[in-house]
């Protein structure tokens, strides 16, 4: 990592420091109203049966929200740590043909099997084919580009899903993510591997969580 870098990575640090206390003094305010509001509600209902059954029921959810809400941001923050020691200088200098190579090497030492590089000139969209871990065949599209990805190119790949590989899970892999709207456009139709993702996945903490079985997706 440059210096440069280093710097900007400490300015976003500091600029997120500054906006979440930001938010925890707007925050706490509002909390106290809420909480006198609801002291009032509660003093105003106190003969109702229902009113209390419904306190028992929160009180009971309340923990298991609570650790589920906890373990997630454990879990964001690992993976925050996790991308940022992660070194993909080595990604950005690849060719396009190195990055689909690489993202083939990838799927292999992750179980999948039968990868084969298809990309070329007259590649109908298919950079990789595969065979996912539980036996569903796999479509990849490769972009090693200096840009997110923008909708137009999830549009095309959704028709490849939809055309000449009909019945084939589909997995777009961008070495500098996607942007909102592209994010939007591919909905659950496909799993998208943007910056983080890839990261994560080459560090080998999570390869792409792919969607479960189902009937339109043969085995």
């Amino acid at each position: 990592m440059s210096a440069r870098q280093g710097r900007r990575g400490a300015r976003r640090r500091r600029r997120g420091t500054r906006l979440r206390a930001r938010w925890l003094r707007g925050a706490l305010p509002l909390a106290v109203v809420v909480s006198l509001l609801a002291l009032g509600w509660l003093h105003d209902n106190a003969d109702r049966p229902l009113v209390w059954l419904g306190l028992a029921l929160a009180a009971t959810a309340a923990p298991a929200v609570l650790v589920w809400w906890v373990r997630g941001r454990i879990r964001l923050a690992g993976d925050r740590r996790v991308v940022a020691r992660t070194d993909l200088s080595a990604v950005d200098r690849m060719t396009g043909v190195r990055f689909e190579e690489y993202v083939a090497s990838l799927l292999r030492s992750h179980g999948y099997t039968r990868v084969t590089v298809v990309g070329g000139s007259f590649d109908g969209g298919a950079d990789l084919r595969a065979q996912t871990p539980d036996g569903r065949p796999l479509v990849v599209q490769c972009k090693r580009w200096r840009r997110p990805v923008p909708p137009n190119e999830v549009r095309a790949f959704l028709g490849v899903l939809a055309g000449t590989h009909r019945g084939y899970l589909g997995m777009f892999v961008a070495s500098d993510g996607f942007t909102e709207a592209a994010a939007w456009e591919a909905g659950d139709e496909m799993v998208l591997v943007g910056r983080e993702e890839l990261a994560l996945w080459m560090s080998g903490t999570r390869p792409p969580e792919l969607p479960r079985p189902s009937s339109h997706h043969p085995r």
